[in-house]
Parts: structure tokens; sequence; C-alpha cells
């Protein structure tokens, strides 16, 4: 029975239950964020510390209120990015049950571990090795006698949307190979629709990127092909094998 089939089956009843449990899911989650958070608006001034490391400037405050706004928005970044894990568990408990028969309850705990080492994977890989070679390329773009002075918002917003975009488009592997377990997509029709993907992931890069120029969005769009490809292969080797035609007697 295939994934259409069971969402067919479903009842009213078991699709109440499944809200049910998803917004009990998302309160738990929103709870740990908030924990998360809390304790990381602590420790602010090392996660700007951390950030700032790849540019090698000082900030620069262009308002009063932007050391308090930046130290809040440092605490949810935070929150969240440790919060991870209990993100994808909650979501995956959320998705599961629609996809019981293509991933039995033994595969959960591997799935989560793998979408959170994911994106950590992705968050760490912008961190060191996106970001410095992008901050270099913009800083010391153009003339030599133009002196950089970077504003600490507007230097965040990069960073984080950077970091974060990243952690989430290391998740396509994993999002395909999900779908071709399901029989949704076959590495048949993926390898076809590449000249397509290509086009899409340009659009995703040129919206996920937090700068406009082309330099940063080439950072995001290449590796982004390059997942495509290994979720090819991914497919093609772990994806749902059809089941051959009976011979005509």
């Amino acid at each position: 029975m295939g994934w259409r089939d069971k969402v067919k089956d479903l009842d009213r009843n078991e699709v109440f239950d499944k809200l049910e449990g998803l917004r009990g899911a998302l309160i738990r989650i929103f709870l740990v964020i908030a924990v998360m958070s809390a304790v990381s608006f602590f420790f602010w001034k090392d996660a700007l510390h951390f950030l700032q490391k790849p540019l090698g400037l000082p900030l620069i405050l262009y308002g009063l209120p932007d050391a308090f706004i930046t130290s809040l928005r440092l605490a949810l970044f935070m929150g969240i990015f440790l919060a991870a894990p209990f993100l994808f568990n909650g979501l995956w408990g959320a998705l599961s049950p629609l996809l019981s028969s293509s991933f039995p309850l033994r595969y959960s705990l591997l799935i989560v571990l793998s979408a959170t080492t994911l994106f950590y994977g992705g968050c760490f890989f912008c961190y060191f090795l996106v970001l410095p070679v992008g901050i270099n390329f913009l800083v010391t773009y153009g003339s030599e006698n133009l002196q950089p002075m970077i504003g600490l918002t507007k230097y965040l917003t990069f960073c984080i949307g950077l970091i974060f975009a990243f952690g989430l488009i290391f998740e396509l592997p994993l999002v395909l190979l999900i779908l071709g377990r399901a029989g949704v997509v076959g590495y048949r029709g993926l390898a076809k629709n590449r000249k397509y993907a290509l086009l899409i992931n340009s659009i995703m890069s040129a919206v996920l990127t937090p700068t406009p120029d082309a330099y940063t969005m080439l950072l995001m769009m290449i590796p982004m092909q390059i997942l495509y490809e290994v979720s090819i292969w991914l497919v093609r080797i772990f994806g749902k094998k059809k089941t051959p035609e009976p011979e005509p007697i």
C-alpha cells in the first residue's frame, strides 16, 4: 500500500488524533526552545565573539538598543540551534505514522540522528568554510581606499541566515531518500530532471542567501547541486524497488 492509499484510509478520528499529536509535539518543541534560549542568554557575548571571528573586524552599533536586541536574537538563535534534535524528533514523530510501511519504528532513531547530524554538519560547513571565504570576498571587494564599517545587526542577519540556510539544505539527501523509500520519487526521475533541479537550486540560493551578490549565491548553489547528485545515488541504492510485473500466462 502506497503513501497515498494510507492517507486515504485514515478516518476522521485518526486524522484528529494525529493533529493532536502534532500539536503536542510543537508545544514541547517551543518549550524546549524557550528553555534553551533562556539558558543561552547568559552566553550571548560568547556567541557574538564566535560569530565575529570570520570577520576579524570590530562591529558598529548604529542604534542605542542594538546591543540589547542582539542579545535576544543570539539567545533565540542558540536556543533553536541546540533544540534541533528535539525539533527533528517531533517532526518525525508526526510524519512516521504515514510512512510506517516504508520506515518501521526501529528506523526512527537512525532518521532523527541523521537529520540532526546533517543539520549540524551544514551549519559548521557554512561557518568554517563558506563564511570566511564569502566574508573575505565581500570585504575586500572594490577599491583599496574603502574602509569597511560593518553594522552589528546586518552582520548577524547575514551570518545567522546563512548558517541556518546551510543547515536546512544539508537535509536534502535525507528528505529525498525518505520520499524515495515511500515511492514518491525515483532515481530515474531525479536524474532526468537534473536541469530543473539546477534551476530550482539557483532560485532557492538567491532567496535563502541574505545578500544579493552572485558570489554568496554560488557558495550555496554548488553544495546544493552536489547534495542533489548524492541524493540520486542514495535513492538508487536505498529507494523503493519496483516489484516486477507478473509474466502473462
